[in-house]
């Protein structure tokens, strides 16, 4: 536990289920006051929730200005709404791609500007930004969602050079994690069958080196720790929480 996190407002996108869900929960265990803003509601005491569309600008700029007038701070952004669909650029539809560009990365952009003059009069502000292992190495059939978590490392550290030393903003960089979305794109592979879409999450799992997939839990650790002080000189950097995935070469040599 980060005992410098206590009391601190705590903004959370997409904290309405997932790995957001896990990060907000994580907050609210550190005592912070936590705001998810997201369109679909939660079922956790624990936070608060508030209906917003983090591609609207004026949704943001009402949301944002209504945590701040509240609190009188914003202390941490944790950018983590995102979407996923599958198909090569050649098979995908112009409106799917530009969807998925909008939430994953315009949405990241949106939130960001219109919280940092809020933050920057605020105590320690720290932006993190949820990417994943696939800025790293990729999947087929993810042109669009590639493309945006790429993007993401870029805007990290972007915000970590324009605003330093006033503002940190790092970036997470989960693998498969076992959450609604990763446990859709198993049913999109083998079927509804619940013992299909098991074996398919463990034969992912086995691929990682740690030999299983992470759990939401464990990325929100991570995210918590970088916007603790005890990340106080760690900005524009990237934590891949991988299970080891992104150090692996996929070629056997001798024993």
């Amino acid at each position: 536990m980060y005992g410098d996190l206590s009391g601190k407002v705590v903004i959370v996108t997409g904290g309405s289920m997932g790995i957001g869900k896990a990060i907000a929960r994580r907050f609210a265990e550190e005592g912070s006051r936590v705001i998810d803003l997201s369109i679909g509601r939660h079922d956790d005491a624990s936070y608060t929730h508030m209906d917003c569309d983090v591609t609207k600008t004026d949704d943001l700029k009402a949301s944002l200005k209504a945590v701040y007038d509240q609190y009188g701070s914003i202390n941490v952004l944790v950018n983590n709404a995102g979407i996923e669909s599958y198909g090569s650029i050649e098979k995908m539809s112009e409106e799917e791609w530009r969807r998925i560009i909008e939430v994953n990365l315009f949405g990241y952009y949106n939130t960001s500007r219109i919280a940092i003059p809020y933050m920057l009069k605020s105590e320690n502000p720290s932006i993190v930004n949820i990417s994943s292992v696939q800025a790293s190495v990729i999947t087929k059939n993810a042109s669009a969602y590639v493309t945006s978590k790429h993007a993401i490392i870029g805007f990290t550290k972007s915000i970590a050079l324009d605003y330093a030393p006033d503002l940190r903003c790092n970036a997470v960089c989960p693998a498969t994690i076992d959450t609604p979305l990763v446990r859709k794109a198993a049913e999109l592979e083998v079927g509804n069958n619940e013992n299909d879409i098991k074996r398919k999450m463990l034969e992912w799992g086995s691929q990682h080196p740690m030999k299983r997939i992470g759990q939401p839990s464990e990325v929100a650790s991570a995210v918590a720790f970088l916007a603790s002080k005890e990340a106080s000189f760690i900005t524009g950097t990237c934590l891949y929480v991988d299970g080891g995935l992104s150090i692996r070469a996929p070629i056997s040599t001798p024993e």
